[in-house]
């Protein structure tokens, strides 16, 4: 139920349009914006404001809302096409807001200056826009682009999903029980993260520093793949049709170890612990194993390290 709304307007880009809603009526926020940039800020407690920004003030431009069933549904109002018409949004959250969250611009930015912990699911998604977070915690995390780029830190969720096609993802501090990456040709890189990762790409390139965890990689074209260990804690499958490997393990790991690649070279620092024939190695790396570590290619050299 809206509460009050209110307007002003000039040139400049201004506040035009605010509307606040009794926060006990929305257990579910959906946000739905063309090229308006959604900023997430902290709000009052026991209500949930949306501000519009334009430089054009004009009441068919104002969101359209409804609550209905539990879920607070925001969409954009009318847009002219003239390219100079300007608008932005910002969603105020009360502090102890732990709903589920949906946020969609197809070419704004996506951010969020507040931490949340959230009890259900938070997404953002992006065609060629921009997704920036820090500090979220939920249930459920899914980071959505096509083109446009990702930037988090410190995520953590029982499950965690991102989806590029061609644009760059940085993540800086991950924690979930399974974390899913699915990508065409975007560049993608993860540092400090924590979960058994099921990578699927084509032509892009993964990076992982200072995992702790296990993986299955898998890149049908060109990609490259590059995953640091910290710790291993489960299977790693690693294969790439033309790509090149890169693996750091763990110095103190214990694995059944296996490499092939058709025309690439296999560099690991094992020894004497495999057997190497022509674009194979294989064997038994430390005491009791309870772990597979499996990596192939076709074209691309395969290159093992690790450290303390």
């Amino acid at each position: 139920m809206s509460l009050f709304s209110g307007c002003g307007g000039g040139k400049e880009v201004s506040l035009v349009n605010t509307v606040v809603f009794d926060a006990g009526e929305a257990q579910r926020i959906r946000l739905d914006y063309d090229a308006d940039d959604i900023r997430l800020l902290a709000g009052e407690a026991g209500t949930i404001t949306l501000k519009e920004y334009m430089n054009e003030d004009k009441k068919e431009y104002y969101a359209n809302t409804s609550i209905a069933n539990g879920e607070l549904s925001v969409s954009e109002g009318t847009r002219p096409r003239r390219t100079e018409f300007a608008s932005h949004v910002e969603l105020l959250l009360p502090p102890d807001y732990e709903g589920g969250l949906s946020l969609h611009s197809t070419s704004g930015i996506v951010a969020s200056d507040i931490p949340l912990r959230l009890a259900e699911g938070f997404s953002a998604d992006t065609t060629s826009g921009a997704v920036r977070l820090s500090d979220i915690q939920a249930a459920t995390i899914r980071l959505t682009t096509t083109s446009g780029t990702v930037e988090g830190d410190a995520l953590a969720a029982t499950a965690l999903e991102l989806t590029s096609t061609s644009g760059k993802v940085t993540l800086r501090t991950v924690e979930a029980d399974t974390i899913q990456i699915d990508t065409t040709s975007a560049d993608t890189f993860i540092s400090d993260a924590a979960g058994a990762v099921a990578y699927r790409g084509k032509s892009g390139a993964l990076s992982l520093e200072g995992l702790r965890g296990s993986g299955t990689f898998q890149a049908s074209g060109d990609g490259n793949i590059e995953a640091a260990f910290r710790e291993v804690t489960g299977d790693i499958s690693v294969s790439t049709k033309n790509g090149a490997i890169e693996i750091g393990l763990p110095a103190d790991a214990a694995f059944d170890f296996s490499a092939t690649t058709k025309e690439g070279e296999i560099t690991t620092p094992f020894g004497d612990a495999l057997t190497v024939a022509e674009g194979t190695a294989a064997g038994v790396v430390g005491t009791s194993p309870a772990v597979t570590v499996s990596l192939e290619t076709r074209n691309g050299d395969i290159r093992v390290s690790t450290a303390d």
